[in-house]
């Protein structure tokens, strides 16, 4: 690996994305790419976090929702655009604990709206928010008959402590209930992603706040519970404990 020239100043380092895509789905940076197109996925990712309180992505997510694998290289023949775009006022910077974040400022919103109105929509790839929702629903649709038998070989297990009456000894009953409890939390998981996490919508983040259609009929201590329950739901195990 090159060192890096010691009369450069150091500047934070991006992290990578939250939800980064397989590399086979990335594409190595390639040239020309537009200043619309920039703003754009800048523009999109600033939308997926709209939780944030302080302002700005990450240069790693603004290459991520244009669908291109983000490193050294692809920065350094990015890096002429992006000063372009500081230049002029469309881009800025901001800290975020000791991060340096990409801004579109209101200049650079005018800017991709007389562009969107002069060449039309900004084709961006599939959103990381998006490709987490499909991998999801794929693994999803690859585990489920896998968590369904573990579920059913471990009731059998139960049945069959049931059955043994005072000769099972409660050591095997509370290795059961951690697996049990495991088990069907592998097999709720699943269930959500394929038949209950709706399709998420570019205009907006796609952020599980826990609440499900029919919670504001329950009382709040079981409406509490649930969202508890909930917590980590869109994530598939590729394994499970035995």
């Amino acid at each position: 690996m090159p060192k890096a020239e010691s009369n450069r100043p150091r500047t934070p380092r991006d992290r990578a994305p939250t939800d980064p895509a397989p590399a086979c789905e990335l594409r190595r940076f390639a040239h020309p790419v537009s200043d619309a197109l920039v703003l754009a996925a800048t523009d999109r990712a600033e939308r997926h976090h709209a939780t944030r309180t302080s302002p700005g992505v990450l240069l790693a997510e603004v290459f991520a929702h244009m669908g291109f694998i983000y490193n050294g290289a692809a920065t350094r023949q990015l890096r002429p655009r992006l000063d372009g775009l500081l230049a002029a006022g469309a881009l800025t910077h901001a800290r975020r604990h000791s991060l340096q974040m990409w801004v579109l400022t209101s200049t650079g919103r005018r800017r991709l709206a007389r562009a969107r109105l002069r060449e039309g929509p900004v084709r961006l790839p599939e959103s990381p928010q998006h490709r987490a929702w499909r991998h999801s629903r794929e693994s999803a649709a690859e585990r489920i008959g896998v968590y369904e038998r573990e579920l059913r070989a471990l009731l059998d297990d139960a049945s069959a402590l049931l059955a043994s009456g005072e000769r099972a000894r409660s050591d095997r009953w509370l290795c059961l209930a951690s697996r049990l409890q495991q088990a069907a939390k592998n097999l709720g998981g699943a269930v959500y992603c394929l038949r209950e996490w709706p399709e998420p919508d570019d205009a907006s983040a796609d952020i599980d706040d826990y609440n499900d259609p029919g919670d504001d009929k329950l009382d709040r201590d079981k409406r509490a519970r649930l969202r508890y329950l909930r917590s980590g739901r869109r994530n598939i195990q590729r394994t499970t404990g035995t």
